[in-house]
C-alpha cells in the first residue's frame, strides 16, 4: 500500500482517511478498532486552517489562541502568548477577542455591545480609531501616534505617500498630501488594513454597469439612478431625475419642477405655487389650450402640452396617446414572476404553487414554510424564511465539517460532502437513520435529481463532473458515473433543473465560465464567459427563468436569464467569499465564509441586505427547502427508466 496515502486492510488498501471513521471497511475490523482516538490522522486543513491533533476537525488559523476553546482538547490554547488580540481580531471592552469584520455589523458579538457602541459616525472631516475614538483627518500618517493604539500610522503610511505624491505630480498636483484639503483630490487612510487611498478628478473608473458620483467616491448601478432612493452619499443619482416625468415608466400626466419634484398637470397654471420653487405658475399659464389634442390638454408656463390618461404616453408627435407596455417600460420589478399587458393597463400573475399577494404584485409560496437549509461547522440548521424559527436537524462527529450539502424532497433525506473522510453522507429526517452513499470522492459542490433519482457533484481537480444513484450502498467499492470529462476547466458549483433534465455549473479555472448541458453530459455549450471572476456560488431562480450568481473575485452578484441572455450585474461590497447560493421568492441568499453569516439581499436590486444567520463557525452548503412530492415526468423517475444502474435524463 501507498504508505502516505493508504492503510493495510488484510489482503487489501484502503485511503487512510476511511481509518476510524466510525463505519467498518476491513472484513477482521481492524479499521475501527480500540485506539482509533489515539490514532494519528494525516492533515486534512485546506489554506489558512489548522488540524487539531489526532483528529480530522480544521479549525480557521484565526481561532489560534483566542481565549476560546476551538479543539475539543483545548490544544488551540495550549502556550499561547501574552498579547491582546491576534491580527484580524478585534478587543472588545470586556477583552473578549471577535474576529474584526464583526465590528459594526448590527449584531453584539462582544457580548457588552461595545462592537456596536463605536459605530456611530464620525464628525465630518474626522476618522475613527480602531480603539472608537474620532480623530481629525489630517492627523492620519502624520507621524504621530495620535490614537492609543497606533492604528493612524500603519506602516504602509510612507510607502504609499511616496507613491501618491509621483502619481499626483503627473497632473499636475503638487500640495495635495498630507493635508487632504484639496478640492481636487483627497487622500484616506483605511485604519483597519492600513491602506492609503487618493482620488485624483477624472481617475475614479466605474464597470459598464454602474455609473460614478458627483463627488468622485464610489460607483452606483445603473438600476439605481432615479429609483426615489438616494445611494451616492452625496444624493446625485437622485439629481436632476425631473427629466424623467415624461419619459415611459412615468405617468405622463407629471410636470417636472425645477428642482427635481415631479407635480400633477391638474396642479399647474392653478393660481397656486405647488412647486417649492413656482415654476408650476407664470409664464405662458395665460395663453389658452388649442391645440388638436388626443385626450387632455393642460396649459403650462412653457405653454400648453398635451397629455394623456395613465398607463398611456404622448406619441412622438406630442399630439397623440400610446398604450405603456408596463411588463417591458417598468423593468422586471413591476411583478414578482408573471406580467400580461392590457391597454392603459397591466396585471401581475403566478405560477401554480405561487399566491398573489394583496398588492398585486407579489407571488408567495403555498402550502409549508419554505426553510433554509444550512451547513455551519458539523450542523445542518433549519431557519423558517417566514417565522424565523430555528432548528438543529442533524450533527456529526465535532471532528467533520458539513461542507456542500442538497436534499431530496420525495424522501426527506438530506445529503452533504464530508471532506474528513471524504465520502458523500445522508439522513433521514424522518427515522433519524444515517448512510453513507459513495467514499473515495472529493468535491466543492453535490446536486441531488429528485426526479431522476440520481446525485451528481463536480470534482474541480480532476476537471470531472460526476453521478452515482441515490439509492445506493456502500459496499466497498465506489459505484458512480464519470458524467462529464475533458475540457472542463475546474468546475465548482453545480444546480440541477430536473423537470427539464438539464445542469448547470460554474468553471474557476483560468478562464472562468458558465457551462450548461443536458444531464447525461451531451449538447454542453457555453452559457457566459464574460464579465465572471470566481463564480463561486450558483442558484436557479425557475418563476423567472434566470440562473444567478455570487463572484468572489469581483465582489459582485450576477443574473442572466437560462439561455445567457439578459445579463445583469451588481458590484456590491459586502460579497467577500460567497459558497453556495439559493433563491426564494424575492429574495437571494448566500452562506459567506469570511464574515461567517448567512445573507440576503433583493435579488433585483441588490438592496436591502440582511444577516439572517450568524453562528461561531463557517458556513458552508445552503439550500431553501420547500418540502412536497411532485409528480414524475422525466424517462428516469419511471422504473429506472429501464436501466439496470444508473439512468441519466436527456430530454
Amino acid at each position: 500500500c501507498a504508505a502516505s496515502r493508504q492503510a493495510t486492510c488484510g489482503a487489501a488498501c484502503i485511503p487512510v482517511p476511511w481509518l476510524c471513521d466510525g463505519e467498518q471497511q476491513c472484513p477482521d475490523g481492524t479499521d475501527e478498532q480500540a485506539g482509533c482516538e489515539c490514532c494519528s490522522v494525516p492533515p486534512v486543513c485546506g489554506v489558512k486552517k489548522v488540524q487539531c491533533p489526532g483528529t480530522h476537525h480544521c479549525i480557521p488559523h484565526w481561532e489560534l489562541c483566542d481565549r476560546h476553546q476551538d479543539c475539543e482538547d483545548g490544544w488551540d490554547e495550549e502556550g499561547c502568548p501574552q498579547q491582546p488580540c491576534l491580527p484580524g481580531q478585534w478587543q472588545c471592552r470586556n477583552r473578549v477577542c471577535i474576529t474584526a469584520d464583526w465590528k459594526c455589523n448590527g449584531i453584539d458579538d462582544c457580548g457588552d455591545s461595545s462592537d456596536e457602541d463605536v459605530c456611530a459616525p464620525c464628525p465630518p472631516g474626522m476618522v475613527r480609531c480602531d480603539e472608537g475614538k474620532c480623530i481629525l483627518e489630517s492627523l492620519m500618517c502624520n507621524d504621530e501616534d495620535d490614537c492609543l493604539d497606533g492604528t493612524d500610522e500603519p506602516s504602509t503610511c510612507g510607502k504609499l505617500h511616496a507613491a501618491a505624491r509621483h502619481y499626483l505630480r503627473g497632473w499636475g498636483l503638487h500640495n495635495c498630501l498630507p493635508a487632504y484639503s484639496c478640492q481636487v483630490c483627497s487622500a484616506r487612510v483605511d485604519i483597519g488594513s492600513g491602506d492609503l487611498y487618493w482620488l485624483a478628478f477624472l481617475h475614479l473608473s466605474c464597470p459598464r454597469t454602474h455609473v460614478p458620483c458627483r463627488d468622485g467616491t464610489e460607483c452606483v448601478a445603473q438600476e439605481y439612478v432615479c429609483d426615489g432612493e438616494k445611494d451616492c452619499v452625496d444624493g446625485s443619482d437622485e439629481d436632476g431625475c425631473a427629466q424623467l416625468c415624461d419619459t415611459p415608466g412615468r405617468c405622463c400626466s407629471l410636470y417636472p419642477c425645477g428642482l427635481g419634484t415631479c407635480l400633477n398637470a391638474s396642479l399647474v397654471c392653478d393660481g397656486r405655487q405647488d412647486c417649492a420653487d413656482g415654476s408650476d405658475e407664470g409664464g405662458n399659464c395665460s395663453v389658452p389650450c388649442q391645440r388638436s389634442c388626443a385626450r387632455l390638454c393642460y396649459p403650462s408656463p412653457k405653454g400648453p402640452r398635451c397629455w394623456c390618461d395613465p398607463g398611456y404616453q404622448l406619441a412622438e408627435d406630442g399630439l397623440s396617446c400610446t398604450d405603456i407596455d408596463e411588463c417591458t417600460e417598468l423593468g422586471k420589478g413591476v411583478c414578482s414572476q408573471t406580467c400580461l399587458n392590457a391597454p392603459g393597463s397591466y396585471s401581475c400573475g403566478c405560477l401554480p404553487g405561487y399566491l398573489l399577494e394583496p398588492d398585486g404584485h407579489i407571488c408567495k409560496l403555498t402550502g409549508p414554510e419554505p426553510v433554509l437549509l444550512v451547513a455551519v461547522q458539523s450542523e445542518v440548521l433549519s431557519y423558517g424564511l417566514r417565522s424565523g424559527h430555528e432548528e438543529v436537524l442533524l450533527t456529526t462527529d465535532k471532528d467533520r465539517v458539513v461542507f456542500s450539502l442538497d436534499y431530496d424532497l420525495v424522501e426527506r433525506k438530506i445529503f452533504w460532502m464530508d471532506l474528513a473522510t471524504e465520502s458523500i453522507r445522508w439522513q433521514d429526517l424522518n427515522s433519524g437513520k444515517k448512510g453513507t452513499l459513495v467514499k473515495g470522492v472529493r468535491s466543492d459542490c453535490i446536486a441531488v435529481d429528485w426526479l431522476g433519482r440520481n446525485l451528481y457533484w463536480t470534482d474541480g481537480a480532476a476537471g470531472q463532473v460526476l453521478a452515482t444513484r441515490l439509492g445506493a450502498a456502500w459496499r466497498g467499492t465506489p459505484e458512480y458515473t464519470v458524467v462529464m470529462d475533458g475540457d472542463l476547466d475546474r468546475p465548482h458549483s453545480l444546480v440541477l433543473q430536473p423537470l427539464a433534465g438539464l445542469l448547470y455549473w460554474s468553471e474557476v479555472g483560468s478562464h472562468p465560465r458558465l457551462m450548461k448541458a443536458t444531464m447525461d453530459g451531451s449538447q454542453r455549450h457555453v452559457l457566459l464567459a464574460q464579465e465572471l471572476g470566481w463564480p463561486t456560488a450558483l442558484a436557479l431562480d425557475l418563476p423567472t427563468w434566470r440562473i444567478f450568481w455570487l463572484d468572489e473575485k469581483l465582489g459582485s452578484v450576477g443574473s442572466a436569464r437560462l439561455d445567457g441572455t439578459s445579463v445583469k450585474v451588481l458590484h456590491l461590497r459586502w460579497v467577500r467569499s460567497p459558497f453556495a447560493a439559493a433563491v426564494c421568492e424575492g429574495q437571494l441568499y448566500w452562506s459567506d465564509r469570511k464574515p461567517w453569516s448567512v445573507q440576503e439581499v433583493d435579488k433585483i436590486s441588490g438592496k436591502s441586505r440582511t444577516v439572517v444567520l450568524k453562528r461561531r463557525g463557517q458556513p458552508h452548503g445552503l439550500q431553501v427547502a420547500v418540502w412536497g412530492s411532485p409528480e414524475p415526468t422525466n424517462g428516469c423517475a419511471k422504473s429506472n427508466g429501464g436501466c439496470a444502474q444508473l439512468c441519466l435524463p436527456n430530454p
